[in-house]
């Protein structure tokens, strides 16, 4: 006589892919778990998430499942997710073994984080024949930062060009004749950041410069 058993000694594993590896403010990206084994006991919970959350958790399939990754707000820490050991098991009671598994850990870049401007002027007030060095300072690099970008209102400005990857300088010139204020603005979504965030300004009140002006030359009038 012969006794047959059937065996399974084999430890499920996972797998943790995404469609995407960094993130900017609004993006999500849907992140699949792809066990070795069916498994009944697979759920949200077995899942570690940090630098954002997971929602819309599903199965596509006795072995995939799916779930929507949103990174923090105003963020720049990693997105990382991970499923630990034990967290659940094959048809045959065995529990997975992830904890040295690379692909069961998942680490997405974020960067959440909106850049911002801040205008400064070396002087607050300018009468006929001054000008003004203006210069603009980002809160992070950004290549497309342009002078179109510049609002500019009582005056003009020149010889616009960067002196570094976030500070960029130009030359403001008041109207002639004028008692009108000069002011210089860069509204929200006129630039970005390397990981394509558009600036956030317009509720800064750095980000607006008024310049007091009068290019108005007195006159006199003689009678006799």
């Amino acid at each position: 006589n012969a006794l047959t058993l059937s065996v399974d000694t084999v430890r499920p594993t996972i797998a943790i892919t995404s469609g995407a590896a960094s993130l900017a403010k609004g993006e999500t990206t849907t992140v699949t778990f792809t066990l070795s084994e069916a498994s009944t006991d697979f759920v949200e919970s077995d899942i570690s998430v940090s630098g954002g959350s997971l929602s819309n958790f599903a199965s596509s399939s006795s072995t995939v499942y799916t779930a929507t990754f949103t990174p923090t707000d105003s963020s720049t820490t990693d997105g990382v997710i991970s499923v630990a050991s034990s967290k659940f098991s094959d048809s045959a009671g065995n529990e997975n073994a992830d904890g040295s598994d690379s692909n069961n850990v998942l680490t997405l870049s974020v960067d959440t984080v909106r850049p911002t401007i801040a205008i400064t002027s070396s002087a607050s007030s300018l009468k006929a024949g001054e000008t003004t060095t203006v210069t603009f300072t980002l809160s992070e690099a950004s290549t497309n930062f342009v002078a179109d970008d510049i609002s500019v209102s009582g005056g003009a400005l020149s010889n616009f060009a960067a002196s570094s990857s976030t500070v960029y300088t130009a030359t403001f010139t008041p109207t002639s004749d004028s008692t009108s204020n000069g002011v210089i603005s860069v509204a929200s979504s006129k630039f970005s950041d390397s990981a394509g965030n558009e600036n956030a300004d317009g509720s800064d009140s750095n980000n607006v410069l008024t310049l007091s002006v009068d290019t108005v030359r007195p006159t006199i009038a003689i009678t006799s």
